[in-house]
Parts: C-alpha cells; structure tokens; sequence
C-alpha cells in the first residue's frame, strides 16, 4: 500500500509498505507517538517518477558504518523532515492518514511562529529530540542520548548530527554574545517531557 508521496529536490518518491501489522491499540508499548510506529513499519519500496513512469529507486546513501541505507531508513529520514517543518526542499503530496495523524502531533508545540513554525518536538532517526537553543542562523536539538542535532533556523536542513554538532552549539554560543548570531526565545513543553518520562 502507498503511504507517502513526495517531491523531494525535484524527485517525485513513492513509499510502498505493508500495513497489516497496524493495530489501534499502541498505548500499551510505552513510547512516544511516533517511535513506536516508525519502529514497526516495514517499506517494501521506494519508487521514483521519471516521465511519469514509475521504477524502483536504488539508496546509494550509507551511514557511518558504511551500510547502504534501506527503504525504511529513507522514510523515517523523510518523517523527520516533515516534523521539523524543513522548507524548500520537500513537498509532501499524499500521506496514509494514520501516519499524517503522527506526524501532525509535532504541530501542536510550536516552539517559535513566524516564517517558518519551528516545532519543540522533532523526530530524527528513531529519537524524539526537543528544541534547547535557538539562534537566528542555527537550531540545536537534544535527544535521549544526550546527543546534539543542528539545523539551519531559515529552513530546518540539517547541518549536523554528530560531534560537529556540539561544536557548533558552542561556537553559536559565543557568536551570540559577539553580536554575530541572534538569540531567539522559544516556547518549551517541559511538562509534556516529564509526563513522557513517567510513562515510560
């Protein structure tokens, strides 16, 4: 069953998935929203459109251990550009209501409205990661693991997601107290984190 279409720098992308394992009652498995189904959904593929034809798509991307990236590693990527509200670059076209139902939870903590609504919750690769500084050039995010994310604040494109991160946070910390970068306030859900804590 198709349960994502998206424009993606100029790449139109179908994901292809089996559903029969969706049962409504997730609430009993202890984790947040959305890990729990991008933790269970398996992509059987992911098709391009060229001349309105459409063929298997073949992932040349790898990860730092150097394994090719699968069709499921492609959607939860895609997931988490959705959730951070990235720009520019990705249409989403058509979505399997259930899924779009998960993803439009990051929607309701906006961390800060303007051009862009920067969201307080993002998914990025089976963590959920919440907003902890914010600049006019450069968001940072922390995830469970107490590891660091970075994105641009113009668009949400991802910078880093490795220790160049953290080097990042800190030279955007000093920008900010040389006037070189801005630092925005933002809205946090702490509540919501420590609920989530208990839960688990």
């Amino acid at each position: 069953m198709k349960i994502l279409d998206i424009t993606l720098e100029g790449g139109h992308y179908i994901f292809d998935a089996d559903i029969s394992w969706y049962k409504k009652t997730r609430k009993d498995k202890g984790c947040k929203w959305l890990e729990c189904m991008l933790e269970d959904i398996r992509v059987d593929n992911v098709y391009k459109e060229t001349d309105g034809v459409l063929s298997p798509f073949v992932i040349k991307a790898v990860n730092w251990f150097g394994e090719r990236q699968t069709p499921t590693d492609a959607l939860r990527d895609v997931a988490g550009r959705i959730t951070r509200n990235e720009t520019g670059t990705l249409t989403v076209n058509d979505i399997w209501p259930v899924l779009k139902k998960a993803l439009d939870k990051f929607k309701k903590y906006p961390a800060i409205t303007g051009d862009r609504v920067i969201p307080y919750f993002i998914y990025n690769m089976g963590n959920i990661a919440n907003l902890v500084y914010a600049t006019d050039r450069f968001l940072y995010y922390l995830y469970e693991y107490e590891g660091l994310l970075m994105f641009r604040t113009e668009d949400g494109t991802i910078v880093s997601d490795n220790e160049f991160a953290e080097i990042g946070y800190w030279n955007s910390k000093e920008n900010v107290e040389k006037g070189i970068e801005r630092l925005l306030p933002f809205t946090e859900y702490i509540s919501i984190m420590e609920k989530w804590e208990r839960e688990q």
